[in-house]
């Protein structure tokens, strides 16, 4: 079997299983199938202190669901929080309420239930760059580290060969 026999009959199956083929910025997402509350409960960085539904019952014909969330962030996160507020004060998408109670140190999500899409798309992004602002805390702070103990190793060399 020649080289090119091998690899068309072994792209043959393989094309239709390929991990990456739904890597493509032109697809659009797959809808996460978590509510609001189990992606704020399931992604560690807060805590769910409380929670409210309302509905219009003198307008039933809308069907509208307001949610409301009030949540604080979690105690290994707790340091964080000027950082998460200053994500919230930088713009909401329509549809979408979060305040920051910096008297009470938590936070208050409202929002429609035909919003929750939206909502999850957010908050998914604050969670992302709060997660990658402290990966990239944590490493600076290694590096700074680092840095400190080669000055320190070249400060006793120093010593050792000048004194």
């Amino acid at each position: 079997m020649s080289v090119s026999n091998r690899i068309s009959s072994a792209n043959a199956p393989a094309n239709s299983n390929f991990a990456f083929q739904k890597v493509s910025k032109t697809q659009t997402t797959v809808e996460n199938p978590l509510s609001v509350m189990d992606l704020m409960v399931a992604c560690g960085i807060v805590q769910v202190t409380e929670t409210a539904s309302f509905d219009f019952p003198n307008f039933p014909e809308a069907k509208k669901s307001f949610q409301v969330i009030y949540f604080e962030l979690s105690s290994d996160y707790a340091t964080h929080t000027s950082l998460f507020g200053g994500l919230v004060s930088l713009g909401k998408p329509n549809g979408v309420i979060l305040q920051q109670n910096r008297e009470l140190g938590n936070f208050t999500l409202k929002f429609y239930a035909s919003n929750s899409e939206t909502v999850k798309s957010y908050l998914q992004k604050i969670f992302g760059i709060v997660e990658e602002e402290i990966r990239f805390k944590s490493i600076l702070k290694k590096i700074i580290q680092n840095q400190q103990r080669f000055e320190n190793e070249e400060q006793l060399l120093k010593k050792e060969l000048f004194y």
